[in-house]
Parts: structure tokens; C-alpha cells; sequence
């Protein structure tokens, strides 16, 4: 146990920096845009040329990640993006730093794919929710330090320094990162008995192709995913532009909108995070108590969501703010708990990265780049922020159901 939570820790710590530095950008909007000339179209592009190579290298480490050292492939990604990351920081015009943040998403994926299927590894099936949820609270943390370190550093120094700061710490993680312990894939589930012979082997290159046919055949696999993805595309959307929008449509300061948002991220993302490991866990982390879990948190984060984008007081915002981010993040350890359940622990990275590659194609690669141009047409901000409340009612109803029916069965 004591490697176990030794990987926890440290996988967690790594992944808030994950977090950290891909949303950088999103607290040094105007900074970024009368630096390098840019539109609100091309801000919500940078997102998405990120996550368009994040997505598509994904499932490559995946396939990878069968053949290497897995601590190795999570050195090497962080070492990668921490160096992109410090070299936005050193950009003249904007394809330049369009490079940099693709060279981020290289280095995120490997991270992405190869991290939590190690960890899994550490952890018997009944146990894996509650791992999850700590290792997935990272997301709103690293996100919220995003927002309020780079509010605060762009006001002191500027928007180049918020990239140089954010890159220096990956390069002493990604060294503590070898001395990992990487445990037999599926070793955790023949200790419990869920093992079967498919878990322990592993597949070679001639049969990649009835791998992916395999994980796709998974109804778990395809329900959660499919629900996934109009999450994604929902708090893809929310994560760029929610600092913005309180800038130009509530007249909130740079300083005030990142500040508040991140401390929101944090406050409802930890407590919304663990709150969903735990219930999950008590519901005996099956895969279709987790997706009715799921669906149930999507059903409050809709509404609530609304009132956080159209109120017109400040507090009500907040609430609903918080109330919204809650309940989408206790979704994070259930989920991902069905995905990797789905399928056995030697297709466990490849299906991550199948994951990544799909909720990322369909959901938060389109979303920013679709509501900066609706920000940007005759419609405006009101309208653009109106697909982050309808995505997550469909996640809702994806997930819901598909669990009520995976109880049926």
C-alpha cells in the first residue's frame, strides 16, 4: 500500500501541473490578444489546435505504453510540455506559439493515456473510484492555480512570464517521476479475482485493429464515452471563455474574473471530486451505479450553469458558479472508473487514449473555437454561452439512462 499511495501522490501533483499549464492561456486573454494581434476566434483556435494534437497522439501512447517502460513515457511527456510551456513564453507572433501549445499537447497525452492506467494498477476495482477522484482533483486545483497565477503574474510582470513560470516545475517532477514504482498491468485484479487471461496479455502490433474493435464492442466503454463527450464540450467551452465573459458581458476585471473563478475551481472541484469517489465507492463503483451517478450530478450542474452565465448579480453568479463546477467534477472519478473497468488491464492505456481522442474530437477541440466565433457574429456572448447549459443536459440524459439501462440488463 505504501507504493501505492507513494504513485497517488505523486501522479496527482503531476497532473495539477497537466491542468496548470493547459489553461494558462485562458487567464491572459485580452493581454495575449493586443500582444500578438489576435481575434477572439483565433484565442479559442490556440485551445484547439492543443487539444487537436493532444487527441490524435493519445492513443498512440497508448499503443506504446504496451511496449515501454510506463514511467519512462510519463518523464518523457512531462519533460516535453514544461519545455513548450516555457518556450510560449519566448514567442514573437502567433503560429509561433500555435507550435508551442502542440508541442504541449504531445507531451499532455502521454502523460494523460499512461497515468491513470498505471495507477489503476495500485488499486483492487472496488477501490479504484475513490483513487480516481483524488487523482482527478487535480483538475479543478491545477486549473484554479492557472487562473489565479496567471492573473496575478500578468498584472506584476506580464503574459510572457505566466508561460515561464508555469513550465520550470514539470522538469523536477519529470525526474521524480522515474523512480515510480510500475506494477504488472492486471495485477491488482488477479489479487481481487477479476482477472481473466485477455487482462494478462498483451496484444502486438498485428492485432492493434481487434483491440480497438473490442473496446469499442464494450457497452460500458461507449455509453460513458459518448456521455463524455458532450461534457467535454460543455466545459471546454466554460474553462476558455468563463473569465472573459465576466470581463465584457458583467464588467468584471481581469483581476477579479480569474481570481473568483479559480477560487471556485478549487472550492467545488475538491469537495465535488471526492464527493463523487465517495458515493461511487458506497455504490459499489459498478459502472452503472457510476453513470446514473453521473447523470444525476449533470442534471443539477445544467440548470444551475444557467444562472451562473444570465444572472445579473454578482453573488447569484458565484452560486451558481459553484454549484455547477461541483457537480460536473464529482463526475470525473466515475466516469473514467467505467472506462477503465470496461476492458481488460492490458487495454487499459488504449482505451484512455481512445477516450481522450474522441471526448476531445467531438467535444472541447469545436467548442471554443465555435463560441468565439458565435462571440464574434451578430449573435454574441449570450448566445455563444448558451450551448455550455443544453451539452451538459445531453450528458445528463446520456448517462442516466444508459446506466438505468446497463442496471436492466
Amino acid at each position: 500500500m505504501r507504493s501505492a499511495r507513494i504513485a497517488l501522490t505523486t501522479l496527482t501533483v503531476i497532473n495539477l501541473l497537466n491542468y496548470l499549464d493547459r489553461y494558462l492561456i485562458a487567464g491572459i486573454v485580452v493581454p495575449l490578444k493586443e500582444a500578438l494581434g489576435a481575434n477572439d476566434a483565433d484565442i479559442g483556435l490556440l485551445t484547439s489546435v492543443f487539444l487537436l494534437v493532444y487527441m490524435v497522439a493519445s492513443p498512440v501512447f497508448g499503443i506504446l505504453a504496451r511496449r515501454m517502460s510506463r514511467t519512462l513515457i510519463l518523464a518523457a511527456g512531462i519533460l516535453i510540455w514544461s519545455v513548450a510551456t516555457m518556450g510560449s513564453g519566448l514567442v514573437n507572433t502567433l503560429t509561433q506559439l500555435f507550435i508551442m501549445r502542440a508541442i504541449v499537447g504531445i507531451g499532455e497525452a502521454a502523460y494523460t493515456t499512461v497515468g491513470p492506467a498505471m495507477l489503476v494498477d495500485h488499486y483492487s476495482p472496488v477501490r479504484r473510484p475513490f483513487a480516481l477522484s483524488i487523482f482527478y482533483a487535480a483538475i479543478p486545483v491545477g486549473s484554479a492555480l492557472s487562473y489565479i497565477a496567471s492573473g496575478l503574474i500578468v498584472n506584476a510582470w506580464g503574459w510572457r512570464e505566466v508561460f515561464l513560470a508555469g513550465g520550470v516545475p514539470g522538469i523536477a517532477l519529470a525526474i521524480v517521476c522515474l523512480k515510480l514504482k510500475d506494477p504488472q498491468p492486471g495485477k491488482s485484479d488477479v489479487a481481487t479475482g477479476t482477472s481473466t487471461s485477455a487482462s494478462m496479455h498483451a496484444p502486438t502490433a498485428s492485432n492493434i485493429s481487434s483491440s480497438i474493435k473490442t473496446i469499442l464492442k464494450s457497452r460500458e466503454f461507449v455509453t460513458a464515452t459518448v456521455g463524455y463527450i458532450a461534457f467535454t464540450f460543455a466545459f471546454g467551452a466554460l474553462a476558455v471563455w468563463m473569465p472573459y465573459y465576466l470581463q465584457t458581458a458583467h464588467g468584471w476585471s481581469v483581476a477579479s474574473s480569474t481570481t473568483t473563478f479559480g477560487i471556485v475551481l478549487v472550492a467545488s472541484g475538491l469537495v465535488g471530486t471526492i464527493a463523487g469517489g465517495v458515493f461511487a465507492k458506497r455504490l459499489g463503483g459498478g459502472s452503472a451505479s457510476c453513470l446514473k451517478l453521473c447523470g444525476i450530478c449533470m442534471a443539477v450542474a445544467a440548470p444551475t450553469s444557467v444562472i451562473a452565465l444570465y444572472s445579473n448579480d454578482d453573488w447569484l453568479i458565484i452560486v451558481g458558479l459553484t454549484i455547477s463546477s461541483a457537480c460536473s467534477f464529482a463526475t470525473q472519478g466515475p466516469v473514467n472508473t467505467v472506462i477503465l473497468n470496461s476492458v481488460s488491464a492490458m487495454l487499459r492505456p488504449l482505451a484512455i487514449g481512445m477516450s481522450v481522442l474522441l471526448i476531445h474530437l467531438l467535444g472541447d477541440v469545436p467548442s471554443p473555437w465555435l463560441v468565439g466565433k458565435i462571440f464574434d457574429s451578430s449573435m454574441g456572448m449570450r448566445v455563444g454561452m448558451s450551448l455550455i447549459p443544453i451539452t451538459m443536459a445531453v450528458s445528463a440524459a446520456i448517462w442516466f439512462f444508459a446506466g438505468r439501462r446497463l442496471q436492466q440488463i
